[in-house]
């Protein structure tokens, strides 16, 4: 059985998702009252002990490397889809499929 994992991106800080042992498999956009708050990127797990790398984009911070396992997981992305989607609440909480 796969794992999958649900990495998010804001204006402040980008979640690298290019790496050799994650697969993209969508990714969704939050859009708030009209502007894009954050993305969130559904990702196939190849090796559960990689480190995953987060930069500041709109705050300087050194880039910080964090194990795997502390972002949320789930065996299906059907699951983790349905979590994304209790932001979709009306026209102003709306969620975007991108890929």
């Amino acid at each position: 059985m796969s794992e999958y994992v649900l990495m998010t991106t804001t204006e402040r800080y980008r979640t690298v998702t290019d790496h050799p042992h994650l697969e993209k498999v969508a990714e969704y956009e939050y859009h708030f009252f009209g502007k894009k708050m954050s993305t969130f990127t559904i990702c196939k797990i190849a090796d559960p002990d990689i480190r995953i790398t987060i930069k500041g984009v709109k705050e300087v911070f050194p880039d910080n490397v964090i194990p795997l396992k502390v972002f949320p997981k789930s065996d299906t992305v059907e699951d983790i889809i349905k979590e994304i989607y209790e932001l979709d609440l009306d026209e102003e909480n709306k969620i975007v499929q991108v890929s």
